[in-house]
C-alpha cells in the first residue's frame, strides 16, 4: 500500500469528511495554525456545499452558485490539501494512520490530530434496499443530480417519510411536473416539528397541490421491479407503481470506517465537550456525533448545520491546543411550503404532567408554547413565525414567561396575547 507523501510542518491535521464541520474546522486551524499541514478527505468528487440547500437546488430554487458554498480555490487560498474521491477505509488511532481508497488507490496517511465529520447517510430496509437506478435517499449532490434527471413532467414518485427532508423534496419534485405520493407511518406530517394541528395544516397546504398526496398512518412493505418501473405495497394492502422512489425515514451516522477502534461509539460517536472522543487526539463533529442540550445538559443527536459549524470550530480549537467547550444547541428547524412557514424550536415533543401548553389559533395562524414551572421549553408555529428567535433566547436563557411576556417586543408573538399579564 503506498503512502502518500504531504508536505509536513510541525504537525499534521487530517479532517475526514468535507461538509460545513469540516470546512469550519479547516478556516479555524488554518487561523490558529498558520505552519501546519491540514489534510481534508472528502469522499464526493466536488467540493464543499450546502446540503441543506440540495432540495432547493432539486427544485431550481437556488442554482449551482449558491449551492457550492467553497470552490477549490477557496482550499488552495489556505493552503488546505483537499482529497475528493477519497474514501476513509480504517483509521489505526494506535499509530496515528488513516488508509483510504483515493480514486481506486489505496493509501495511508498519517495524522498528528484526527476529525472525524463524515455526517449520516439515509437509512434503507428490506422492504426499499438501494437501488441507484430507481431507489436513493437524498441526502447529497450526487442524489439531488440524479433525482434532477429523473424528474420529468408525468413520472411518478414515491417518497417514503414524511419528514423534514422528505417532505422538501417531494416540493423540489412536483416543480418539474412529477405526481408525488409520500407515505408516512405516523399520524403527522414532520413528526419532530408539529402536534395534530400544525400537521393539518401543512398538509393541507401541500396537497393542495394536484400532483402531491400524502398518506399518513401507512408504510411501504415491499418494493419490486416492474419492468422499466417499481411496484410498491403498502401496509395497508394497496399496490401501484411508481417510477422512482426515495426514501426519507432516517439517517445512519457513518461510522463503519472505525469498527475495531477505542473510539467509543453507540450509533453515534460519543465526544466530550471539547468534541474529543475516546481516541487519544481524534475528535468529532456534525452529524456523525452527538452534542450538549443546552438547558437539560443530556446528550442528543442533533444533526442540523448551525450544530454541525460550531462543533467543527471547537474541535479545531482543541486540535489546536486551546481549552475550548461547546456549549451546546437546542432542537429547532424552519421551513416553508407555498409560503407557509413552519418552525419548532425545544423539545416540542415533551408530554408531562407537570407542562402547560399556551396556543393561539385562527385561520392563517397557529402557535404553541410549553411551559414547565413557568419557563419556556418549546415554541411551534405555523403561519407566522416572527419572534421565534426571542423565545429561542427564552428558552436558552431559562426565563420565565411571565418575565417574558413583559417585554414589548414580545408582543408581536399572538401566542403572547393569550397569556394573561
Amino acid at each position: 500500500m503506498k503512502q502518500t507523501k504531504l508536505k509536513r510542518s510541525s504537525r499534521q491535521h487530517v479532517i475526514i469528511g468535507n461538509c460545513i464541520a469540516a470546512v469550519s474546522a479547516a478556516e479555524t486551524l488554518r487561523r490558529l495554525n498558520p505552519g501546519d499541514s491540514i489534510v481534508i478527505l472528502g469522499d464526493e468528487a466536488v467540493a464543499s456545499y450546502s446540503r441543506c440547500l440540495i432540495t432547493y437546488y432539486l427544485g431550481d430554487m437556488v442554482d449551482k452558485k449558491h449551492l457550492f458554498s467553497h470552490s477549490e480555490k477557496w482550499y488552495e487560498e489556505r493552503d488546505i490539501k483537499l482529497m475528493l474521491s477519497t474514501r476513509a477505509l480504517k483509521v489505526d488511532t494506535k499509530n496515528r494512520f488513516v488508509f483510504v481508497s483515493a480514486k481506486g488507490k489505496k493509501k495511508k496517511i498519517s495524522y498528528d490530530t484526527l476529525l472525524v465529520a463524515t455526517g449520516s447517510t439515509p437509512v434503507f430496509l428490506k422492504s426499499f434496499p438501494y437501488d441507484p437506478d430507481g431507489i436513493i435517499g437524498m441526502r447529497n449532490y450526487d442524489d439531488a443530480q440524479r433525482l434532477k434527471s429523473w424528474a420529468k413532467k408525468g413520472k411518478k414518485a414515491v417518497i417514503i417519510g414524511a419528514g423534514f427532508v422528505g417532505l422538501k423534496s417531494a416540493y423540489g419534485l412536483v416543480k418539474h411536473g412529477v405526481r408525488v405520493k409520500v407515505v408516512e407511518l405516523l399520524p403527522t406530517v414532520l413528526g419532530r416539528m408539529t402536534d395534530t394541528e400544525a400537521s393539518i395544516r401543512v398538509r393541507d397546504r401541500l396537497t393542495k397541490h394536484e400532483l402531491l398526496d400524502i398518506e399518513l398512518n401507512n408504510s411501504v412493505i415491499s418494493t419490486r421491479r416492474h419492468g422499466d418501473k417499481y411496484m410498491v405495497t403498502y401496509q395497508d394492502g394497496g399496490e401501484e407503481e411508481a417510477d422512482f422512489i426515495v426514501a426519507s425515514v432516517g439517517v445512519k451516522a457513518n461510522t463503519d470506517f472505525l469498527e475495531g477502534t477505542d473510539i467509543e461509539i453507540d450509533r453515534i460517536i460519543s465526544v466530550d465537550d471539547c468534541q474529543k472522543t475516546t481516541a487519544e487526539d481524534v475528535y468529532a463533529a456534525g452529524d456523525v456525533c452527538r452534542s450538549r442540550h443546552a438547558v437539560t445538559r443530556q446528550w442528543i443527536y442533533n444533526a442540523i448545520w448551525p450544530v454541525a459549524a460550531a462543533q467543527g470550530r471547537v474541535a479545531a480549537c482543541n486540535m489546536s491546543g486551546q481549552n475550548r467547550r461547546y456549549e451546546g444547541n437546542i432542537p429547532m428547524n424552519s421551513v416553508d411550503f407555498y409560503e407557509l412557514w413552519v418552525t419548532a424550536i425545544g423539545d416540542v415533543q415533551v408530554e408531562a404532567q407537570d407542562i402547560k401548553e399556551i396556543t393561539f389559533k385562527s385561520s392563517g395562524i397557529y402557535q404553541k408554547v410549553k411551559l414547565r414551572d413557568g419557563i419556556p421549553v418549546s415554541f411551534m408555529a405555523t403561519g407566522n413565525v416572527d419572534g421565534a428567535g426571542m423565545i429561542r433566547g427564552a428558552i436558552v436563557g431559562k426565563t420565565p414567561w411571565d418575565e417574558f411576556i413583559r417585554r414589548p417586543q414580545a408582543q408581536i408573538l399572538p401566542v403572547v396575547n393569550q397569556t394573561d399579564i
